[in-house]
């Protein structure tokens, strides 16, 4: 990696998304862009607001209507496409050349359906582990360890 490239660092679980500007060089990790979603960490009994309706019908029986969706995976795969919003963004203007994404595998998944092929291009390490509770420090020596590029010595 070349010291003229910037690189950015996105770390996430299904509630909060940290992105990073990483510099290897000089082993600085700069907050850029913190999004927080802590609603994703509800149960789904509290996330909908009554219990289901109930039907009686003509030849007497009974049942309840019952979602055709996970209220809490709605909330989480529209989180997945504003992390990817912001990417898209920061590529249009040029503030990154390399992205480096540290998510759980479910994630990630969620985060890789949702960026366009542009961003993916940019992707160097796409590694699977939820460290977004991780210290400062201890990220930054994560990815020492963990994101060795290959032009470096």
């Amino acid at each position: 990696m070349s010291s003229d490239h910037v690189t950015w660092v996105v770390t996430t679980d299904s509630a909060t998304c940290r992105i990073y500007q990483y510099s290897r060089k000089t082993a600085h990790l700069l907050l850029l862009k913190e999004l927080t979603h802590p609603e994703n960490k509800l149960r789904d009994i509290d996330l909908t607001s009554d219990k289901p309706g109930h039907y009686k019908s003509s030849h007497n029986t009974h049942g309840a209507y019952s979602q055709q969706s996970d209220p809490k995976e709605i909330k989480i795969e529209n989180f997945s496409r504003e992390i990817a919003t912001a990417l898209d963004q920061g590529r249009n203007i040029h503030a990154y050349e390399n992205l480096i994404i540290i998510a759980a595998s479910h994630m990630k998944g969620l985060l890789f359906q949702h960026i366009n092929r542009h961003v993916k291009d940019l992707v160097t390490h796409s590694i699977e582990k939820d460290l977004i509770h991780l210290p400062h420090q201890e990220l930054l020596d994560f990815l020492r360890v963990h994101t060795q590029y290959s032009d470096e010595s």
